[in-house]
């Protein structure tokens, strides 16, 4: 009997439960509570098939009470906020948000792309490397080595290519706002300063983060304006899904061949099936290994969830690859990535974590269910929930300042709409019309 509730299915068993009840209460696979379910019942699940140990039972039943406290949070309050419908006003504002996100989107991603190639030419010439294919992607190598060793690229590069955040952001919104096809290039464009530094750095995180702002933006645009009706598992989107997950199986064999790549060698692109798995599945289960034998004693109050900002304002120094003990997952495969929640239990104890994660799913879900008026609001809170609530299997999103820096402009870009107290009643706008900010 203790090994059996004890057991690391039987936690996964009821994360399951609790999702599929969230998304009928809900009525949507993207309200907070099925969306977090969702997201966590895949990884958890794969996690706990391709590891090659046990995983303790102890560690996972803490990162399923931690991921259902949130859910709880946003189920009380989508049960308790009355919803309302979305007036022809709520449609003109976020009709009046491609200007300023078309603008903005090309104005970061023009900051971010000189970055890059500054980044590009000045590395070119300190490591002494032709303007070739195979010199560039020897950049990505060299950066690799150095990195590992606490060298970094240069503050002047890196406040440059900090801008492919906002970039990635204001683009997914554009690209979910207006069905142009003009508008849809640049917001895929926006894109492109993301996946050239994650070339010139040989880093995955780079992509990732660019991606994750992406479609935070994007999805919130889509659930803001469809306000709970909108499908997950349509044909389309079902082949949008496919296709990025492969296109995210390629981006990883070739920043890893990117990686390995040394010395002008030819370019190999092999996809590391082993390293594949431990990258995206293990963390969970490292995240149960580590609680299983963690000594956690007082708190670091967010030194860990906002490392980013922690040390730029010289609170705390921050660790290249997050943490320093490794986890073995996979064979001689080991992994320093242990999920969002590690770091909240690090900074605010377990019981602060779990309350912590219950306000989250509270104000992700006052805000996904109340119809506000006020669609800036609401844009912006989804937005940052579903983007760090993507990227929490890995690392908290909000640990690099970029993702900082993106939420910021994102506000600063929102406000340039007028309050719709100010607007006029009108007809509804077709796609094709649009209004000034």
């Amino acid at each position: 009997m203790i090994d059996t509730i004890g057991s690391p299915w039987l936690a996964y068993a009821v994360l399951v439960v609790v999702t599929v009840a969230a998304r009928l209460r809900c009525g949507s696979w993207f309200a907070p509570g099925a969306f977090v379910g969702l997201i966590w019942s895949f990884f958890t699940g794969a996690s706990l098939l391709v590891v090659d140990y046990p995983v303790p039972g102890r560690g996972l039943w803490m990162l399923v009470l931690l991921i259902v406290a949130v859910q709880l949070g946003a189920l009380i309050t989508h049960e308790l906020q009355p919803r309302s419908t979305p007036s022809i006003h709520f449609q003109r504002a976020l009709d009046s948000l491609i200007i300023p996100c078309r603008r903005y989107g090309l104005l970061c991603t023009a900051v971010a792309l000189a970055g890059c190639v500054y980044f590009l030419f000045s590395s070119l010439q300190e490591f002494d490397l032709p303007f070739t294919p195979l010199g560039v992607l020897e950049v990505g190598a060299k950066w690799t080595r150095l990195r590992y060793d606490d060298v970094l690229e240069p503050w002047s590069v890196r406040l440059l290519i900090t801008w492919f955040h906002p970039a990635a952001l204001l683009g997914g919104i554009l690209f979910a706002s207006n069905r142009k096809r003009s508008d849809r290039a640049i917001g895929l464009f926006t894109l492109l300063p993301a996946v050239v530094y994650g070339v010139l750095t040989g880093a995955r995180a780079a992509i990732l983060l660019g991606l994750t702002c992406w479609i935070g933006g994007y999805v919130a645009c889509l659930c803001t304006q469809n306000r709970g009706q909108l499908a997950l598992f349509t044909p389309r989107r079902v082949a949008s899904l496919s296709l990025g997950a492969a296109g995210m199986v390629v981006m990883f064999a070739s920043i890893d061949a990117v990686r390995d790549s040394s010395w002008l060698q030819a370019f190999v692109f092999d996809v590391h099936e082993q390293k594949l798995s431990n990258y995206i599945l293990a963390p969970p289960a490292a995240f149960a290994e580590w609680y299983a034998h963690a000594d956690v004693s007082g708190a670091e109050w967010g030194a860990r969830t906002f490392a980013g900002e922690f040390d730029l304002l010289h609170l705390s120094t921050r660790i290249v690859g997050t943490y320093l003990e490794k986890s073995n997952v996979l064979g001689t495969e080991s992994t320093n990535v242990y999920t969002l929640f590690r770091g909240l239990i690090e900074d605010f104890t377990p019981f602060g974590a779990a309350l912590l994660g219950a306000c989250i799913g509270g104000l992700a879900g006052w805000v996904y269910g109340t119809g506000s008026n006020d669609a800036r609001r609401t844009l912006f809170w989804l937005s940052a929930f579903y983007a760090a609530f993507l990227f929490s299997p890995l690392v908290s999103l909000f640990s690099f300042n970029g993702a900082a820096l993106a939420w910021v402009v994102a506000w600063l870009v929102l406000s340039r709409t007028k309050p719709l107290t100010s607007l006029l009643p009108l007809p509804r706008l077709t796609d094709q019309e649009v209004t000034t900010p």
